[in-house]
């Protein structure tokens, strides 16, 4: 074992790499080095073991992490490997349906819809159905819809009516249902999936059809996939029906970093590996090549209150570093200040804007933050704000080029149709739309007949000839243009950049850079696809990549400016400095995921997560009282600090009023007997700020009951114990 593939690994990393004729289980910690794990490993086989690399398939959870790996592993090869199946499962599965298109209910060139066409096309639904919005909310029909997609289940697989049987009242539950027919009949009739669409019809295709299963199977003779945690059910059947005849599988993840289920994601995935598949074997990765000593011992006492997980602990030989400090607020605008006082600090000594990030649970809680920042004119940037690719007018050109690869998409269509303006108003899509309907063909070939609709106007139907003339043209052009080439064509003719440039609206003018900037990224694009295939992309080469482009891929870092983001947006990154803010019960662990033990740990994994961000600094904090809506709450610091020993914080008694260790909680009883409380309904008590007031609700025991206090002010707020006098002040 002298290979050089192995230098500067440690003992199990190396384990990682060359155990690879099994199903293996690797525990990686954050800051394990599992990145370089992955990348050594695909190395030794296609060095060491000779295996071509067409047959080897790694899956990541981001686009990025992909572009990384592949040039890592170029790096310490020596050359490009551009036949290595690496990518997103998105990415890989739909470069598997369109190869089995054959077998599928749509072609090879099928669209992809991302959140806000899916919103757009259920509204058209809605009204088309007379569906209350307010009695079934869209939000929560679209998330049923994505829980049965996760469950493999389409709406032929439900008990369902039938989706015109509209004469017997319904219920929450057969309204998503008749929706999802309607949405997957919508979808299909226009060649288009969605990100849940493309997972559920490989699995479902790999499932039910043994040759296409074999064919994967014996392409995909070795699997690794990355923070297999996240994976859902759809993804778990996918890689299952790949690799069980085969068992070379290899997963790598942290049940400690689980923090998607809202997503679909199920820990039990990787909690359970070892019973999916034969005789596993088990590797942990646990020092840490990313923080000190201090910053890893808080994060092992806080994760360590979790039951369902698989031991491990974090250790580290970058030295014992400064101690976490924990601050305390008297309310969210201060520390908002105060945070943004310790960044300049911090940047004045020499950290850069850009080593400093500063977490919280929601994205409300960002706007102190920004504002504290905008003040101070310190640089900052928010990570998870509008993707690039969601602006308009980067949306209007997508969808142009969208209908050039896929006529049948009727809704790309129509967003286009007059934009830019071209007289062609709603009067005239309603006529062609009643057209098309009328002779069962898509808009698209309505369009092209449009001269014979004797509904519209002759003014009119010139318009549509010409635009129809215009995509007929770049269509053509878009079978043999490199794509760079094509959108630039189109942008010409389109005169688009000078149509936002005449405009008044500032909004415009940013338009324009955004335009700009956009011919730049399909650049970029067409350069990487040349230097790893060697020729030229074309529009088909390019929309599956910019179709399947995330959040998760935007979190670019070349500017110095502080990052503001939420805990579950912060995975997968790493900071020199890290403020954890908000930290108090209702905010971490949030009120919505209070309820059972399973939402509490996966709320203490995300509290985990920000926690090993921090490389060398890291510094957490709290407010005493926090302003919701138009009051004031006194607020309880989280439920994770209290499990906390104080040792694991520096200058404790300095910095903070409140202790961890030394703050007794409350234990949960079933029954809280009047003897056990501190506080009744109907007594009378005092406050410093808000003076005399009548409490009219408990909740708990002791002084850490939560009080519902009616003040003689007329102010009525929800306030802890602690805070309250019982006797005139």
């Amino acid at each position: 074992m002298n290979s050089k593939i192995l230098e500067d690994l440690n003992p199990q990393q190396k384990e990682v790499v060359t155990d690879t004729e099994g199903p293996l289980l690797v525990l990686a910690g954050a800051g394990s080095g599992k990145t370089r794990s992955i990348i050594s490993r695909c190395a030794w086989l296609l060095r060491e073991k000779n295996v071509p690399p067409w047959n080897i398939l790694v899956v990541t959870f981001t686009n990025k992490a992909a572009r990384e790996l592949q040039e890592r592993l170029g790096a310490m090869l020596g050359f490009p490997v551009s036949s290595l199946w690496v990518g997103t499962f998105h990415s890989i599965c739909s470069r598997i349906l369109r190869y089995e298109s054959a077998s599928l209910p749509f072609g090879s060139n099928f669209s992809i819809y991302d959140e806000d066409d899916k919103k757009s096309l259920l509204k058209k639904i809605y009204k088309e159905q007379g569906i209350d919005p307010k009695k079934y909310p869209l939000q929560s029909v679209q998330s049923s819809i994505s829980r049965f997609k996760n469950r493999l289940l389409l709406p032929q697989d439900l008990d369902a009516d039938s989706p015109n049987d509209t004469k017997k009242p319904e219920d929450f539950e057969s309204t998503v249902q008749r929706v999802y027919a309607l949405y997957q009949q919508r979808m299909l009739l226009n060649q288009a999936l969605d990100f849940d669409d493309i997972l559920l019809y490989t699995a479902k295709l790999l499932e039910s059809n043994s040759t296409v299963r074999a064919k994967y199977s014996d392409i995909f003779r070795y699997v690794m996939i990355d923070e297999y945690q996240d994976t859902n059910q759809a993804q778990f059947e996918i890689v299952y029906q790949i690799a069980q005849g085969h068992q070379r599988v290899c997963v790598v993840g942290d049940d400690d970093q689980a923090i998607y289920s809202f997503r679909g994601a199920t820990v039990r995935n990787i909690l359970e590996f070892e019973k999916d598949y034969d005789q596993v074997r088990l590797i942990r990765l646990e020092q840490n090549y990313r923080s000190t000593s201090r910053i890893l011992d808080l994060a092992n006492a806080i994760i360590r209150h979790n039951r369902h997980r698989h031991r491990k602990d974090l250790w580290s030989e970058l030295g014992e570093g400064e101690k976490p400090v924990l601050f305390s607020f008297q309310n969210e605008t201060e520390e908002a200040d105060e945070t943004a006082q310790m960044v300049m600090k911090l940047n004045r000594e020499g950290l850069p804007y850009s080593q400093m990030a500063i977490l919280y649970r929601t994205n409300a809680q960002s706007r102190v933050f920004e504002y504290a920042f905008t003040q101070n004119r310190i640089p900052h940037s928010i990570v998870g704000s509008l993707h690039f690719y969601q602006r308009k007018e980067i949306r209007d050109l997508l969808a142009y080029l969208t209908v050039l690869a896929n006529p049948a998409d009727s809704e790309s269509l129509l967003r286009i149709i007059n934009e830019p303006p071209r007289g062609i108003g709603q009067t005239t899509v309603t006529r062609l739309l009643g057209h098309a309907a009328k002779i069962r063909s898509p808009l698209y070939q309505a369009l092209q007949i449009s001269h014979d609709i004797t509904e519209i106007g002759p003014g009119i139907r010139k318009k549509l000839a010409e635009f129809a003339q215009s995509i007929e043209g770049w269509r053509r052009a878009a079978q043999h243009t490199p794509v760079l080439d094509l959108v630039k064509e189109i942008l010409d003719e389109l005169d688009l950049i000078s149509f936002y440039k005449r405009s008044q609206d500032p909004k415009d003018i940013s338009r324009v850079e955004n335009l700009v900037e956009y011919v730049s990224s399909v650049s970029e694009f067409a350069e990487h696809w040349a230097e790893e295939h060697g020729k030229p992309a074309l529009l088909a080469d390019y929309l599956p990549f910019v179709a399947l482009q995330t959040d998760m891929d935007m979190a670019d870092r070349k500017e110095d400016s502080v990052r503001l983001m939420t805990l579950h947006n912060a995975k997968g990154l790493e900071f020199d400095c890290v403020f954890i803010t908000g930290l108090e019960d209702e905010l971490l662990p949030h009120r919505m995921s209070m309820g059972t033990r399973t939402e509490i740990e996966e709320e203490r994994r995300l509290f985990y997560v920000g926690v090993t961000r921090a490389k060398t600094k890291l510094l957490l904090s709290y407010a005493r009282s926090r302003r919701i809506y138009d009051s004031f709450y006194f607020t309880k610091p989280s439920l994770f600090l209290q499990q906390l020993d104080a040792k694991l914080f520096a200058g404790q008694s300095d910095q903070a009023d409140f202790v961890p260790g030394q703050h007794k909680r409350t234990k949960v009883r079933s029954r809280i007997t009047e003897k056990d409380k501190q506080f009744r309904i109907g007594q009378k008590v005092w406050h410093s700020e808000y003076g005399e007031g009548v409490v009219l609700s408990v909740d708990g025991a002791g002084m850490d009951a939560r009080l519902t206090v009616s003040f003689k002010t007329g102010k009525l707020t929800k306030i802890i114990g602690t805070f309250i006098n019982t006797e005139p002040i």
